[in-house]
């Protein structure tokens, strides 16, 4: 009976989303938005929260340490696509959407677990070939460096679609030779990306981690 009252209530909330228009978007309009809002780990985090207890504006910027305008962008895009809502002025609770996406990630739990183990033996090889810089510190202020110059991050997330040759990364984005190996060879010091053979690139666990963490607008 009680999965009957919420799948009840679950689609009440989404004909009301209808009838106020919220659900106007285009099929891709709609991906695309969803995509960009759930990129972001801070606002995915958010909804588990809001699953647990509803929150006010103040309870979030505490949970989470966030500004008021940083935190005020989160919840406008969770808001924005239907994933959060307003129960009064200051409160915010999770959408039947919202439900909806924490179910959809749920049976992912053994494929997470697959993937940081993928990531911890990527990690040690690095680091047993000696590829890891020993200081923390120098390590991620190579990877800041390399991360500055857009082509390069646009290299990377290039790479996360798919293995490229060097000629394809120049064809791409239009680099002459020297330019496609500065690139190249600085991510791959980096670790962000790797030689599968002598010619042809792939992302790695460092590179596809950068993609997961990083804002689709920095990119």
């Amino acid at each position: 009976m009680a999965n009957d009252d919420s799948e009840k209530r679950r689609q009440e909330w989404y004909d009301r989303m209808k009838k106020e228009g919220k659900l106007n978007r285009s099929p891709k309009e709609e991906h695309d938005a969803k995509l960009k809002t759930l990129q972001n780990p801070v606002r995915r985090n958010i909804i588990k929260s809001l699953n647990e207890e509803k929150m006010t504006f103040d309870e979030l910027k505490a949970e989470f340490n966030l500004e008021n305008m940083s935190l005020k962008l989160h919840l406008g895009m969770l808001e924005d696509t239907l994933y959060v809502e307003k129960e009064d002025n200051d409160t915010y609770v999770i959408t039947p959407r919202g439900e909806d996406y924490l179910e959809s990630i749920e049976p992912k739990d053994e494929k997470l677990d697959d993937l940081k183990k993928r990531r911890d033996e990527w990690y040690e090889k690095a680091k047993k070939e000696g590829k890891l810089k020993e200081n923390p510190t120098e390590d991620h202020r190579a990877g800041l460096k390399a991360m500055q110059n857009p082509v390069r991050r646009h290299i990377v997330e290039s790479l996360g679609e798919g293995k490229m040759t060097f000629d394809e990364v120049k064809a791409k984005f239009d680099l002459n030779d020297v330019q496609a190996r500065l690139n190249l060879d600085m991510l791959v010091d980096t670790l962000y990306i790797e030689k599968e053979d002598d010619t042809t690139y792939v992302i790695t666990v460092r590179g596809e981690a950068f993609l997961e963490n990083v804002d689709a607008k920095h990119l």
